[in-house]
């Protein structure tokens, strides 16, 4: 997958505000670009050195793409007019385009309905220190997940004999940033784990917008049901947004080969489940190319029918799921029976 970094000015006046009312036709419009998996836009007042007139606004439009053929079908012919002013109609005015292929995601809630914070952290290193670095910056992420991180991209590129990385998060709102940074906000997070580079680290930040045109619209309660071998025999629209996967890439598939939890852990649960009759718990479960998502969830045996069992589950900073959740999540899937029954 490609990292897409579009630097340039949208109009004056384009605040945080404005993303939010441009939200909803630019998710409609995202989801007819073939190959383009999510569409982050951020934007901030620029600095003035004069007085007088109204601010320009700087801009990064973040895009990941599926593979290099699609994103340069939609790109290469007069992007700023074509792809950006005509499709989505976004009135950018390019000043940089940069790529990055991508070597890590990870998702620990659903893009938010409102604006969120964006965070674009750029190291340069030797190319000797290229794996180190990286997995200094993957090493990180189960920390940001703690604190509050929505999505992570991780990418990297080769610049002139060096090499670079660069990591784009999503931050709900101010108050969880302020809250992981310590009321730092203008710093990297876990600055220290990254000092050997602190000279050639670069952070910008944005308000923003985040779009995942591929995740399935939701729809019902986000469960989905599971067989006697842990197979998926049925998921709704909602769970499988969660989960990061259309529908058809989750049915039929097994437990086992999605998930990225412990091993160990992962036979634990499952032994919870068959001898007690319920498990909540923690999950990591496998995004295609390169991608994780943070789950928690609460599941029952045997509901709605023997031989059957039913998983509640939630992105990692969403709201933890609990049995009443569960029952209430039955009721509306399955309104004919009489609600889980625990061993």
């Amino acid at each position: 997958m490609i990292l897409r970094i579009v630097l340039g000015r949208l109009p004056s006046g384009t605040d945080a505000s404005a993303l939010l009312e441009l939200r909803g036709r630019l998710a409609w419009a995202a989801r007819d670009v073939p190959g383009l998996d999510s569409l982050i836009v951020g934007a901030r007042r620029a600095l003035l050195s004069g007085e007088g007139g109204d601010a320009p606004v700087e801009a990064a439009i973040v895009t990941v793409w599926r593979d290099v053929d699609s994103m340069a079908r939609a790109t290469k012919i007069e992007e700023q007019d074509r792809f950006l002013g005509h499709r989505l109609r976004l009135p950018l005015s390019i000043e940089r385009a940069v790529h990055y292929e991508i070597v890590g995601r990870t998702f620990a809630a659903l893009p938010p309905e409102t604006t969120t914070h964006l965070r674009i952290v750029t190291v340069r290193a030797r190319p000797n220190e290229e794996a180190r670095l990286i997995e200094t910056l993957r090493q990180r992420l189960p920390q940001l997940v703690e604190k509050g991180l929505v999505a992570s991209h991780l990418g990297r590129r080769v610049v002139s004999g060096e090499f670079e990385a660069v990591t784009v998060g999503v931050w709900p709102n101010e108050e969880t940033l302020e809250a992981a940074t310590g009321g730092g906000p203008e710093r990297p997070l876990f600055e220290q784990e990254l000092s050997h580079w602190s000279d050639r680290l670069q952070l910008e930040t944005y308000d923003g917008i985040e779009i995942a045109p591929r995740l399935p619209a939701a729809s019902g309660p986000p469960i989905f049901i599971l067989d006697d071998q842990l197979r998926i025999v049925d998921v709704t629209a909602t769970a499988a947004a969660t989960l990061g996967r259309e529908h058809d890439d989750l049915v039929g598939r097994s437990l086992q080969e999605l998930s990225r939890t412990n091993p160990e852990e992962f036979a634990r649960n499952v032994d919870a489940l068959r001898h007690h009759g319920s498990v909540a718990g923690e999950a990591k479960w496998h995004v295609p190319d390169s991608g994780e998502v943070f789950l928690r969830y609460v599941a029952c045996q045997d509901v709605p029918i023997p031989g059957r069992h039913t998983v509640l589950v939630h992105r990692w900073n969403e709201p933890v799921p609990t049995d009443a959740d569960l029952d209430a999540a039955l009721d509306v899937a399955f309104p004919l029976k009489t609600g889980r029954r625990r061993a």
